[in-house]
């Protein structure tokens, strides 16, 4: 009974908070009669543990174990994509009503306690995505601040239009990270730049490390200022994206301060914060306005940041 109990603790949890699998899943309300219902049943009474949605439409099939994977798993999830596929040609059909000729192509996802290597190669053949969830009782039952952030994560993602795939980085590395590097290249700076992780991969089962997603980098590390850039989403206003100089010197962080606002005031919320050991000056930007000026928006706190402490001759 505990192990039934267990698994339906983590499958709530997971349909609570869909995004720990992808961020772009959500919940489909008019497959649940209330929020105590997460199972799907076919016209053949076969239980499907949870149907998702993805941000293009299409359904995600999940099923839940709660032991190792097994290949009667596997098979079961094979078959129950099969059911949906050869039984839902009629319109008046439920699912067809929600999802449409999409239905035809349901992702297909299996979250067990662990796996071996055959399992996960099974998995990945078939294009199923597996997800170990490990120790996530002492997370889910024992972890009060974690599941504080959970909530309000999954609370703040109900009022984001827009979605982040998890190959953003990709993004991120094209749009942000090339143009930093130009910039660092144009002022002879390169020595500076700190050198970047490659996060074109995230390991099967760690879904609760999103770093791939997400704009998280120092890019300067110097006895005089350092400099870091990151986003959080949590940010209230929509103003997620972060640049940070760190200092030891509140002197040089407040007449940065200055020569920044001076002629940059239009776009940023900023403020000196005193973290004991050392003084940070966060300048934070709002999402769209970032993204859509990256260049020039890095490319003016280098300079000034230059102007001040640097001493190179600057030609724009």
């Amino acid at each position: 009974m505990e192990t039934v109990d267990l698994e339906k603790d983590i499958q709530q949890f997971i349909c609570d908070h869909p995004w720990l699998l992808n961020i772009n899943y959500q919940n489909v309300r008019e497959l649940r009669d209330n929020d105590e219902e997460m199972e799907f049943h076919t016209e053949e009474n076969k239980r499907i543990d949870l149907i998702l949605q993805d941000n293009l439409g299409f359904p995600v099939l999940i099923e839940f174990k709660i032991g190792k994977l097994t290949r009667d798993t596997i098979g079961q999830i094979l078959e129950y994509k099969a059911r949906i596929i050869t039984s839902l040609n009629k319109k008046e059909k439920k699912l067809y009503k929600i999802f449409g000729d999409k239905i035809i192509s349901p992702k297909m996802v299996i979250v067990v306690k662990s796996s071996d290597d055959y399992g996960k190669i099974a998995c990945h053949l078939q294009n199923i995505d597996l997800f170990e969830y490990g120790n996530i009782k002492s997370k889910i039952f024992t972890d009060i601040e974690f599941r504080k952030a959970a909530d309000a994560f999954s609370e703040t993602l109900k009022n984001k239009i827009q979605h982040i795939s998890p190959d953003r980085y990709l993004s991120l590395e094209n749009n942000v990270i090339s143009v930093i590097k130009d910039i660092f290249k144009k002022y002879g700076i390169e020595d500076k730049l700190c050198p970047y992780k490659n996060y074109d991969s995230y390991s099967i089962g760690d879904f609760w490390d999103y770093r791939s997603m997400f704009l998280n980098r120092w890019i300067l590390k110097d006895r005089e200022i350092s400099i870091g850039i990151y986003e959080d989403i949590l940010q209230k206003e929509n103003m997620p994206v972060c640049i940070s100089y760190v200092s030891y010197s509140k002197d040089k962080l407040e007449a940065l301060e200055k020569s920044i606002n001076d002629e940059n005031n239009s776009y940023f919320d900023h403020k000196i914060q005193d973290d004991v050991d050392y003084y940070m000056l966060n300048f934070w930007y709002k999402s769209e306005k970032f993204y859509e000026d990256v260049r020039n928006i890095i490319e003016f706190n280098i300079k000034k940041y230059l102007e001040l402490y640097q001493k190179y001759a600057i030609n724009l």
